[in-house]
């Protein structure tokens, strides 16, 4: 049996980071707390003042104070009582300099993925501990197979894509997402942080993530990450995993070279 500590150091290499003055290991800054206000109220928004603590995670006094300071600044507004994105935001997103996304970059690649095996084909990318579908490919399928629409979160442990993207992220990630009880979707999600730790060393070495049964019960899907020019995991692909053991070695290796094709193509 091996430790939580001697599971984290399964994730690789753990620079050191000089901590916050003050600040107990793990503890939350408020940056953290004002990203999550945030980033909740654009993917759930509107939101009230109790909802908008709920689906943050963030105590509702913390987030009276914080809606103040953020309103004043114009990022976010009131109306009819509830919080939404303000104008301010979007000012400043005007001040950023365009580029294509990774979804509008993955659009083709993920095209040609289903082309191939007329299987579902999402683009997800990192949210805070949780991996969202920003894009999918897909025809006529069950719940089983293409479960995960565009908007869809699901936690990093137990997804394809998410171990796929949590395996090449700093340990940073790994340290945060076992701060906390893991949860289960299935009866069948990895909630052992010392099986997490396992689990990512192999997709380290193989290159892609295999899940089976921990989001879905009738679901097996593959995630293959996107690796940046600079080592940065942006996202990730991932395909429900084909029941023929030929169909399935070659969906590993063609997932993972259009990863690399969209890679490439990254700024």
């Amino acid at each position: 049996m091996i430790s939580i500590a001697q599971a984290r150091d399964l994730t690789g290499p753990q620079p050191a980071a000089a901590p916050d003055e003050g600040a107990s290991p793990g503890a939350e800054t408020v940056v953290d707390k004002i990203r999550k206000v945030v980033e909740t109220i654009a993917v759930h928004g509107p939101l009230g003042l109790t909802a908008l603590a709920r689906e943050a995670g963030v105590s509702k006094t913390t987030v009276h104070r914080l809606s103040g300071e953020l309103l004043a600044w114009g990022v976010i507004e009131r109306i009819e009582g509830k919080f939404v994105i303000g104008r301010r935001m979007a000012e400043l997103g005007q001040l950023v300099t365009p580029r294509e996304s990774l979804r509008e970059v993955g659009h083709p690649f993920a095209v040609e993925l289903f082309a191939q095996f007329r299987l579902p084909v999402t683009v997800s990318v990192r949210q805070g501990l949780d991996v969202r579908c920003v894009a999918k490919i897909s025809g006529t399928v069950d719940e089983a197979t293409g479960w995960m629409g565009v908007g869809t979160r699901a936690p990093l442990h137990c997804t394809a894509a998410g171990k796929a993207i949590l395996a090449f992220s700093p340990p940073e990630l790994f340290r945060a997402v076992v701060a906390r009880p893991l949860r289960g979707v299935t009866p069948f999600s990895t909630v052992a942080p010392t099986k997490l730790a396992l689990q990512l060393r192999d997709v380290r070495r193989t290159g892609y993530a295999v899940v089976r049964r921990e989001v879905h019960v009738g679901a097996s899907s593959i995630g293959v990450p996107v690796i940046d020019r600079h080592g940065a995991v942006v996202g990730a692909f991932a395909m429900p995993l084909p029941t023929r053991p030929e169909q399935a070695v070659e969906l590993q290796r063609t997932i993972k070279q259009q990863a690399a094709r969209l890679a490439a193509q990254l700024p």
